[in-house]
């Protein structure tokens, strides 16, 4: 009853007009309260509304490039675009969030007498970026809005080529549609120059979390609600790791432990700065006027990994897809030939992973369950979470005319429309009853939404300072001391490049 509840709210929100509301503008925009209902009380959903003036366009038309995440992958998939859809869309085959979208778009442009058009492209961060450059530096002004990963759209901040958001005065980052964490995380020396919020999903997606074995830990005797100890702030790092050990086994009995066997976990090296961020550790902080200045070097950090590494040095417990043990096999993709097959076949416990990977589990015979990234030191008083640098959706607006009104509109309209009738469908049926099937796990979601965090560090990645989380061994300190140097100077250049922009 509760699953056709939800469905049901769902398509009553695709159905229900604009009316206006109060918000709370310190709500997290990810959090739960972006289903906008209460099923067990019964009370009516918050509608939300943004607060613009509704104009005539005359048929003005806004162009949309999206990056093609999913283009060329069998582990992501799912992912039609933000705002628009493909070409090939077609609503009676379409998901219930696709529906949601179409929707949305379609009221906006019906309320402003406008059209809303875009284009997909898969090519390189250098050929997509490429795309933005021509059009703004050419005087074409061929997009207005773009939704790609802020580790790629950076680098074109210091050319001038993207608006700082917070000049564009319709839009009101402290309106519950827009992300509070990332409002106050991606800004830098006072500008915003991405943004993420219900008018686009990928960026859920793109949230790191633990996924494990519901039958395989049944399987394996292990008695602890591991929920429970979520839920209670008492999922750690450490009783993950105790949960790893022992489970990995020679299960097709060749003699060799290796991508065809059972596992305690499946990662991959990326995951040693998401398990950092866990310890509530990032790459840079920011002062009080917002400037960014790096923290990586620090005791609490060294502390922190030290207790990874000693973890992803265990062979005989961890499955590490990228370390090199699989080269030379011939993967196209080393990623899903080995831990995503593993998870997939029941033979991996745990799996950290982007939410983005739970569609290809669908089909998965066992049953499984998202739990969030374990805290890595005890004394923590919250969870973190990471949202990645390249598999991910951020809206930003190309540097092509002197008003933005308009846009910003249109813009406004749309995360707040989302937010009603987007949100709900992507989290409600999407997440917590279509790929899922019980409502702990969605529980879980509600705790790892509200506890995001959006690292400049990442972001901008001076110095290429990423990659030195990323290789398995104890030689971080060294590791980061030889790249400090670069990592400061490339930071110094950005934030120059920022000044003059004013």
């Amino acid at each position: 009853m509760k699953k056709l509840t939800c469905l049901l709210l769902c398509i009553t929100m695709l159905a229900l007009p604009l009316f206006s509301c109060g918000t709370d503008p310190s709500e997290t925009p990810s959090a739960p309260a972006a289903s906008g209902t209460d099923s067990d009380t019964g009370e009516e959903p918050t509608v939300y509304v943004a607060d613009v003036p509704v104009v005539n366009l005359n048929g003005r038309v806004f162009r949309v490039l999206c990056r093609d995440y999913s283009y060329g992958s069998t582990s992501v998939t799912g992912y039609n675009g933000e705002v628009i859809q493909r070409p090939d869309y077609d609503e009676a085959k379409a998901g219930i969030v696709d529906q949601a979208k179409a929707e949305v778009r379609r009221r906006v442009e019906e309320r402003y007498n406008c059209s809303i058009e875009g284009d997909f492209d898969h090519g390189t961060s250098t050929q997509f970026n490429d795309i933005i450059r021509n059009g703004v530096l050419s005087g074409s002004g061929t997009y207005d809005m773009v939704f790609d990963a802020y580790g790629y759209s950076s680098l074109l901040v210091t050319d001038n080529l993207y608006v700082d958001l917070n000049t564009i005065e319709p839009l009101n980052f402290d309106q519950p549609w827009w992300d509070q964490n990332a409002k106050e995380d991606l800004s830098i020396g006072g500008k915003l120059f991405f943004m993420v919020g219900d008018i686009n999903t990928f960026d859920n997606d793109g949230t790191w979390v633990m996924l494990f074995n519901k039958d395989l830990k049944t399987d394996l005797g292990i008695e602890e609600d591991l929920y429970a100890l979520a839920r209670d702030g008492e999922w750690t790092f450490d009783k993950f790791a105790e949960l790893c050990k022992g489970v990995t086994r020679d299960s097709n009995a060749d003699g060799i432990l290796d991508e065809f066997d059972t596992w305690g976990f499946g990662t991959e090296t990326y995951n040693i700065f998401i398990h950092t961020v866990a310890a509530g550790e990032n790459i840079v902080r920011k002062d009080q006027d917002d400037i960014p200045y790096f923290t990586f070097r620090s005791e609490s950090t060294y502390n922190a990994l030290s207790k990874i590494m000693d973890f992803y040095l265990d062979k005989s417990t961890v499955m590490i897809a990228n370390d090199g043990r699989f080269a030379g096999k011939g993967y196209s993709n080393v990623w899903e030939a080995t831990i995503i097959k593993a998870f997939q076949e029941g033979r991996e416990l745990f799996f950290c992973c982007g939410l983005m990977n739970v569609p290809g589990f669908r089909s998965m015979d066992d049953q499984f369950g998202i739990l969030p990234v374990p805290k890595t030191n005890p004394e923590q008083d919250s969870y973190y979470h990471s949202v990645s640098m390249h598999n991910m959706s951020a809206l930003s607006v190309p540097n092509i005319a002197t008003d933005y009104t308009e846009l910003g509109y249109i813009i406004e309209s749309l995360a707040a429309e989302s937010k009603n009738t987007v949100t709900p469908a992507y989290y409600e049926k999407n997440l917590k009853y279509q790929q899922l099937s019980d409502d702990e796990s969605g529980e879980m979601l509600d705790i790892i939404f509200a506890t995001r965090s959006f690292d400049l560090g990442t972001v901008f990645n001076w110095g290429g300072i990423l990659s030195q989380f990323m290789t398995v061994d104890t030689n971080f300190v060294s590791r980061f001391e030889s790249v400090y140097s670069q990592a400061e100077n490339a930071l110094e250049d950005t934030l120059k490049a920022l000044e003059n922009m004013n």
